[in-house]
């Protein structure tokens, strides 16, 4: 589900009342942009993502050492971090980076995490970020609302019903279809149009 000229926010509310959709086997908030990432006068530029704690499942994450977010309230989360491969080899060297604190858009993180190499997705560099607690990436980026909610469905369900039960959720919340609901076909689909474009290009 992604934000397009929407007359009210898609908020991290909107993203929890996603979870008793039959069908939905999990739910992460998106949010995303460029942050500095900082630790003992090392700094990099670098993507930043503001997850949940679920985002694990839905996006297929795996660890190389230490845990994922925790199962924290989604409005208000503790302070902590996962770092991708690249970014703690940058930052951290040899050094461990779990239970150090660092800085990410000024403000302090706990190292909790380093996730295992999964390389790059849609010319984004996955490696080479930070992800943080959705509620905490609204403030650092000083949006209203996030960029979109991914979802994991039971593949028995079928799509089009999965995708008609969360556009009818959303319209009974914001009151009018100020969304876009695109399933993974769809997604595919459209992107191999882009594709096909940039090739003739």
């Amino acid at each position: 589900i992604s934000a397009i000229d929407t007359q009210r926010p898609l908020t991290l509310r909107d993203a929890q009342s996603l979870l008793d959709i039959p069908g939905v086997e999990a739910m992460t908030p998106v949010v995303s942009g460029q942050l500095s990432a900082e630790f003992t006068g090392k700094s990099r530029r670098t993507l930043a993502f503001g997850i949940g704690p679920q985002a694990p499942t839905v996006w297929g994450m795996a660890l190389a050492r230490g845990q994922f977010l925790p199962e924290d309230d989604l409005i208000a989360p503790r302070p902590v971090v996962l770092l991708g491969h690249t970014l703690a080899k940058s930052l951290f060297g040899n050094v461990n980076p779990l239970g150090e604190k660092m800085r990410i858009g000024g403000m302090s993180f706990r190292v909790i995490g380093v996730l295992a190499p999964k390389g790059q997705m849609l010319g984004f560099d996955i490696d080479d970020a930070a992800y943080i607690p959705a509620a905490l990436s609204l403030q650092l980026f000083n949006r209203e609302g996030l960029m979109e909610i991914d979802v994991l469905y039971n593949e028995q369900e079928a799509s089009s019903s999965v995708v008609k039960r969360l556009s009818q959720r959303m319209i009974e919340r914001h009151g009018s279809e100020d969304f876009t609901v695109q399933s993974q076909d769809q997604m595919l689909a459209s992107l191999g149009k882009i594709l096909d474009v940039l090739t003739f290009a």
